[in-house]
């Protein structure tokens, strides 16, 4: 980090205290992804599998009318794993945003936004006194 000016102790803080939330929400976006990324491949493999039944179902099938009642019997399989998938997925989604809230609203981060406002407050402070002395 540059240095900073010992007159602004609370923009070392602000800065500091940002970093560290940014650092958390990496970290989340990182954990997020694995989780997406396993479960996108559980399915892939779940998807595979039942199209390799689905195929020897097929080949196995001596009058080319039993096809389409072969196919249909394998319909809720597949159906089941796009429910489990889905589920899984709103689940991820879910406790990832709840991680990210919780990180946003913890002690620190506000803590960061009063020392901003702080920062904001004494240069409008010093802006209003340059102007006091100085009349054009």
């Amino acid at each position: 980090m540059p240095a900073f000016s010992s007159s602004l102790p609370d923009l070392r803080t602000q800065l500091a205290t940002q970093v560290d939330f940014l650092d958390q929400v990496s970290r989340h976006t990182v954990d997020t992804l694995k989780q997406l990324s396993e479960l996108n491949v559980h399915m892939a493999r779940d998807l595979l599998d039942d199209g390799i039944r689905l195929g020897r179902a097929l080949a196995g099938c001596k009058d080319p009318l039993q096809m389409g009642s072969t196919a249909m019997r394998e319909i809720p399989t597949v159906a089941e794993h796009w429910r489990h998938w889905h589920n899984a997925l709103l689940g991820v989604l879910t406790a990832s945003g709840a991680a990210l809230a919780h990180d946003a609203n913890d002690g620190s981060w506000q803590a960061a936004r009063s020392a901003g406002r702080t920062v904001d407050a004494a240069r409008a402070g010093a802006d209003d006194m340059g102007a006091a002395h100085n009349p054009t």
